[in-house]
């Protein structure tokens, strides 16, 4: 009976396992898109000419529509 528990103990880590190492990845990679986004926060704010202005708050969406579409809204209380 006891050996049952452990094999059923062993085997739901091993499934689980996977899940929770690819949704940390996934976090990982939220993470660094909102450092992406951040840093055009900070260049635009610093300014710059009109031509990068633009560059960069293209660039800024396009990672922002990664976040939306990548689902790290679903993280979005463990990256504030």
């Amino acid at each position: 009976m006891r050996s049952v528990f452990v094999f059923t103990l062993v085997l739901t880590v091993l499934l689980v396992s996977p899940v929770t190492l690819a949704q940390q990845m996934r976090l990982e990679q939220c993470r660094k898109l909102q450092l992406k986004i951040q840093k055009y926060d900070e260049l635009r704010q610093q300014g710059g000419s009109g031509s990068q202005m633009d560059a960069w708050k293209r660039n800024r969406r396009a990672l922002e529509k990664q976040f939306r579409t990548g689902g790290c809204r679903y993280y979005r209380w463990q990256l504030k």
